[in-house]
């Protein structure tokens, strides 16, 4: 019997994609439905039978896909955040306010009054924040930066050493892969080649801002079978399996002998051995044998002990505020709107293909996964007043929303953990304001994001921490 609570979900980013890194960042999960076809074709040739299925031939098998469910927290949003946007900015952030134009990349910028310097890494579009490493101290609230070469000047408005912003901005050219590891009670298995191209769902329920992450992986690890005897006995040691993918040396392993369990493996009474090298797509090298292993044997993940690095999820009343306006640089001053509930969905499309590449458990998964288009939408609701957003609707007005969740202090700083979404260009789809009886009005109101090249970005994301980097 096993217990889900038991489980647990870790992710690390490849340094080549498909090649297997052992996940080191766990993430409380929710829920998954990752789900692989593994099939066969039928082979039915004549042959003097009445059955028509003889025999059935291995297909290839599609991406393992599905969708992963996790609450928004602030200090591991930024591993979805770059898997599904594609790249980061980070730095310390220094919020600003009356930019007289934008600071040049890598130039130094100075306090006016501290006399504190910093580098810049980046300018938000909007003028209303800029990162930048390496501050010498913290500057003063008030006081003008000016930057060294470009001479363009701003107000600080907060800023402390230990804060660090984050932007992500969608569209990218490529995505990261990840490894993704799920821990059962005695096991675990991976995926790798892993890209989470969407943001299926950013929405709210019991009042924790929630994210649904679509993910796409080329191949995946349960188990691999053994294929030829080994046997025991001290010294190094070399099995032959259908397929390593998925494996890195110094992983933890166990063998599984089915009518058995799980066999005495690197010494009497030990379940388990470390992997010294993955020396092939079939074959990886452990340190000596305890029991000598059998075709059909099965060589699986030992579950790794998780820790966490965590801090409150974002949340929704008390905790988030909406803004909406005609141009996003607007939306960043305008006044908060009494938004009752949304939602943001950004899709980067993904397609497989398969090739004829080789003959190993691994060729029967795509080749490559190709990165194809970009979309966007959403929906916000609120009780109907007055004739705002209709008019918007049917004028088709270009819309800009930025919404907002604040979530604890940061250390002793007085600042704050942030997550904003940034929509520059958005038009309404249809709705109405809903009648029921004795009931307020309600709009549910969706929308679609469009191209806002003038802005620079389709979306955005601003995640601020105490996380260095991504």
């Amino acid at each position: 019997m096993s217990y889900s609570r038991l489980g647990y979900f870790a992710i690390k980013v490849e340094t080549d994609e498909n090649t297997a890194v052992t996940p080191d960042v766990f993430i409380p999960l929710m829920s998954e439905d990752i789900v692989t076809e593994h099939g066969v074709n039928p082979a039915m040739p004549v042959s003097a039978k009445r059955q028509l299925n003889l025999r059935g031939i291995k297909n290839a098998i599609n991406a393992p896909t599905g969708t992963v469910n996790v609450l928004a927290e602030p200090k591991i949003m930024g591993y979805f955040l770059r898997g599904v946007y594609g790249s980061v900015s980070s730095g310390q952030i220094i919020k600003i306010s009356s930019l007289s134009a934008d600071f040049t990349v890598g130039e130094t910028v100075t306090g006016g009054s501290s006399s504190e310097t910093a580098t810049v890494v980046i300018t938000s579009t909007e003028g209303d924040y800029v990162l930048v490493s390496s501050a010498s101290g913290n500057f003063t609230v008030g006081e003008t930066i000016t930057g060294g070469t470009s001479s363009s000047t701003a107000t600080v408005v907060s800023f402390d050493t230990t804060r660090y912003g984050h932007q992500f901005s969608a569209p990218q050219s490529s995505l990261p892969t990840f490894t993704v590891e799920i821990g059962l009670q005695n096991e675990a298995y991976r995926y790798t080649g892993v890209r989470f191209n969407a943001l299926n769902s950013i929405a709210q329920s019991d009042n924790i801002i929630t994210a649904a992450l679509g993910m796409v992986a080329r191949s995946e690890y349960k188990y691999g079978r053994i294929t030829e005897v080994t046997t025991s006995g001290a010294g190094s040691k070399t099995l032959t399996l259908n397929q390593t993918t998925g494996l890195a040396a110094s992983d933890t392993v166990k063998i599984y002998r089915p009518g058995t369990g799980f066999i005495d493996f690197s010494a009497s009474s030990v379940k388990t051995h470390t992997i010294g090298t993955v020396a092939s797509e079939t074959t990886i090298t452990v340190t000596n044998l305890q029991t000598s292993t059998q075709v059909g044997d099965l060589l699986v993940l030992a579950p790794q002990t998780p820790s966490y690095t965590i801090d409150s999820e974002f949340c929704w009343i008390g905790g988030s505020t909406v803004r909406v306006a005609d141009s996003i640089t607007s939306a960043v001053s305008a006044s908060a709107d009494s938004i009752e509930d949304f939602e943001i969905v950004l899709a980067n499309e993904v397609e497989g293909k398969h090739a004829a590449n080789g003959t190993n458990q691994v060729n029967r998964f795509p080749a490559t996964n190709f990165l194809k288009g970009l979309t966007g939408s959403g929906s916000i609701t609120r009780t109907y007043t007055d004739m705002t957003y209709v008019d918007r609707l049917v004028n088709s007005t270009q819309t800009a929303i930025l919404v907002n969740h604040t979530g604890n202090e940061i250390g002793s700083t007085g600042l704050y953990y942030e997550l904003e979404w940034r929509t520059p260009y958005a038009i309404f789809d249809p709705f109405n304001p809903s009648i029921s009886e004795d009931d307020l009005l309600n709009q549910e109101m969706p929308f679609t994001m469009y191209d806002a090249s003038s802005d620079g970005f389709f979306h955005k994301a601003l995640l601020i921490n105490d996380v260095s980097s991504y």
